[in-house]
């Protein structure tokens, strides 16, 4: 694995603009963000090696929005017990009222 600075270009939305940012991020850098979002080592591997063609941008874009959503899902199964938590909490404040 690679452990180069490489440059990449982010657009950002800011407000109702497009901003351009270009970043330096190492690949260790993003394989641990990408560890973090529950990648296999060796779909981090895929990720990070070169190649060229649109396909390939196509299937890493492919791969970074699976994680995302599976992220998401998570994040919303643990809002549906957090909200079940907080009504267990009103009932008990509010039992005796």
């Amino acid at each position: 694995m690679s452990t180069g600075h490489k440059t990449y270009t982010l657009f950002v939305l800011w407000g109702d603009r497009m901003k351009v940012v270009n970043t330096n991020i190492t690949d260790n850098e993003i394989a641990e963000v990408l560890s973090q979002a529950g990648l296999t080592d060796k779909q981090i591997k895929a990720f990070l090696s070169d190649c060229c063609g649109k396909g390939c941008c196509a299937e890493k874009v492919r791969v970074l929005r699976n994680a995302r959503r599976s992220l998401l899902d998570s994040i919303h199964k643990k809002q549906v017990v957090l909200d079940r938590l907080d009504y267990v909490i009103w009932c008990t404040e509010n039992k005796n009222q």
